[in-house]
């Protein structure tokens, strides 16, 4: 039988990296709307606020694509709430 070191140098070569991976934490309250996206930030203090024209989702790719990934291609974005950005107008 081939040695644990042997084994698991086989499996890493067969494993192809993961896809990256973004988490959005949104907060909301029993009972309300889900409020308009307009602003993102990373748990490296970097923000992402909505363009003019910008849907919710195009908003979250251009965060993903330009966030600080962990080692295993993950990132967090946490939605900021709407009054934080209280010149901006909702799209």
């Amino acid at each position: 039988m081939p040695s644990l070191e042997t084994r698991i140098a086989a499996l890493e070569v067969e494993t192809s990296p993961a896809e990256p991976l973004t988490i959005i934490r949104r907060f909301v309250s029993p009972g309300q709307p889900l409020s308009e996206l307009r602003g993102l930030q990373d748990n490296d203090g970097s923000e992402w606020l909505r363009l003019p024209g910008e849907t919710e989702q195009g908003l979250i790719d251009r965060a993903s694509l330009q966030a600080w990934r962990n080692p295993w291609e993950v990132t967090c974005l946490i939605e900021r709430p709407c009054h934080r950005y209280p010149n901006q107008p909702a799209s």
